[in-house]
C-alpha cells in the first residue's frame, strides 16, 4: 500500500518505499511544513478533510474528460503521500495511518491491473495538473517520468514495484495490533 506513492517518494533523497514513514528519521516539523505549504493542512481535522476529498473526488473527476477516464492513480498516489506525511507530522497515529491506507486498496485495485497501468495514469494526471494548477510547483514532469522508468525497470532490484508484485495490493502491508 505504501508503494502507491512510489513516484513521489522516488524523488525524495533518502526515501524508503516499504515503510510507513518514507525517511529514516521522523521530522515532525518538516512534515508539518510540507503539509501546510503543499496542502494547507495544519491539523488532524484538515488532514482528514483533505484525505476525504482525495478519496471521494480529488482532481480525477475534473481530469476525466481530458484523459478519457478519471486518473485514480493521481489522487491515490498523493493520498498515500499525505497519509505518510500526516503520520510523520503527528496528525494521525500508526493504526489510523494503516487503516486509511487500507481504504485506498479497493478503488486502486478496481481501476488497475498492474503497476504499469497505475504509473501511466499517475503520470497522465500529473501532466495535466502541471499544465494547470502545478505550473509553479517544484520538480518537472520529466522527473516523474524518469522516476516511473526507474520503478518499472525489471533490473532495478530496489524498486518496490519490482520487489512487490501488483497482486499483493489485495493483502495488507501491515496488520496493526488491536486494542492500541
Amino acid at each position: 500500500m505504501v508503494s502507491l506513492d512510489a513516484v513521489l517518494a522516488e524523488r525524495m533523497w533518502g526515501h524508503s518505499h516499504l515503510m510507513l514513514y518514507p525517511l529514516k528519521r521522523i521530522n515532525p516539523t518538516n512534515c508539518q511544513v510540507s503539509l501546510q505549504q503543499s496542502w494547507d493542512i495544519s491539523s488532524s481535522q484538515s488532514l482528514h478533510a483533505t484525505l476525504q476529498w482525495l478519496a471521494s473526488e480529488g482532481h480525477r473527476m475534473q481530469m476525466a474528460a481530458a484523459i478519457g477516464h478519471p486518473p485514480v492513480a493521481w489522487d491515490f498516489g498523493r493520498y498515500v503521500t499525505v497519509i505518510r506525511l500526516g503520520f510523520g507530522a503527528g496528525y494521525i497515529d500508526e493504526v489510523t495511518a494503516w487503516q486509511l491506507l487500507a481504504s485506498a486498496v479497493v478503488p486502486v485495485a478496481q481501476s488497475y491491473a498492474s503497476w504499469e497501468a497505475f504509473a501511466h495514469d499517475f503520470v497522465s494526471g500529473r501532466e495535466l495538473w502541471m499544465r494547470n494548477a502545478g505550473r509553479d510547483w517544484a520538480g518537472s514532469q520529466e522527473d516523474s517520468v524518469q522516476a516511473v522508468h526507474r520503478l518499472l525497470d525489471p533490473t532495478n532490484t530496489s524498486s518496490p514495484w519490482q520487489r512487490v508484485p501488483w497482486d499483493t495490493i489485495y493483502r495488507s502491508d501491515h496488520i496493526p495490533p488491536q486494542g492500541r
